[in-house]
Parts: structure tokens; sequence; C-alpha cells
């Protein structure tokens, strides 16, 4: 059995749930009495971040924004790549996944 426009019976669905509780909510709230009382007793949902954590979103700013000094390097690499030049030299590169994986063993043990 095939399913066609899933998406669109969800969406629809969504949109009736949706405007019948808007709906719903406009006749209860004129209908009430005390709508100012109601409206001073919701709560509002605060979020406050730690020192830390804006310790740490002022040192990722800080990264974003910092120059690496090697510009001129990253763009004559992404020239070469660009142009089909970049050679990789596959010896060196598994030498240094060698290397990688034999200090990581010791360190994890």
């Amino acid at each position: 059995m095939a399913i066609n426009n899933i998406n669109n019976l969800a969406n629809n669905r969504l949109q009736n749930t949706v405007s019948s509780q808007g709906t719903g909510s406009k006749s209860v709230t004129s209908s009430s009495p005390e709508p100012e009382n109601k409206a001073a007793a919701v709560k509002l949902d605060s979020v406050s971040l730690t020192s830390e954590a804006q310790q740490l979103q002022k040192m990722q700013q800080n990264l974003n924004t910092a120059s690496t000094g090697n510009e001129s390097k990253v763009e004559r690499l992404k020239k070469a790549v660009a142009s089909g030049e970049y050679q990789v030299n596959s010896e060196a590169v598994a030498k240094k996944m060698f290397s990688f994986e034999t200090n990581l063993d010791k360190v994890l043990g």
C-alpha cells in the first residue's frame, strides 16, 4: 500500500488542531470574568548561564575571530586543491596515522 502526501495530511491535522485550540481558548478568555488576573499569574520562562558557560562562550567567540597566521598557506592549498595540483604524500600520511595510533594506545593503556 502506497502512502501519498503523508506530510500534507500531518500538516493539515496540525493546523486543524491549532486552529481549534485557538478558537477554544479565545472563547474561554472572552467569557472569563477576570482576564487580568490570569495574565498576571502567567510565569515567564527564563534562562541564565553559569559563569563557566559565559567564559566558554567568550572563548568560542575569540577563537572564531582569532587569526592563526596561516591564511596565506591555507589560500595556497585551497587553490592547489581546486586546480587539481595538490598531491597527497600517502607515505607521510600513513606514518603520521601510525604515530597517532601508537600514542593513543599509550595514553589509553
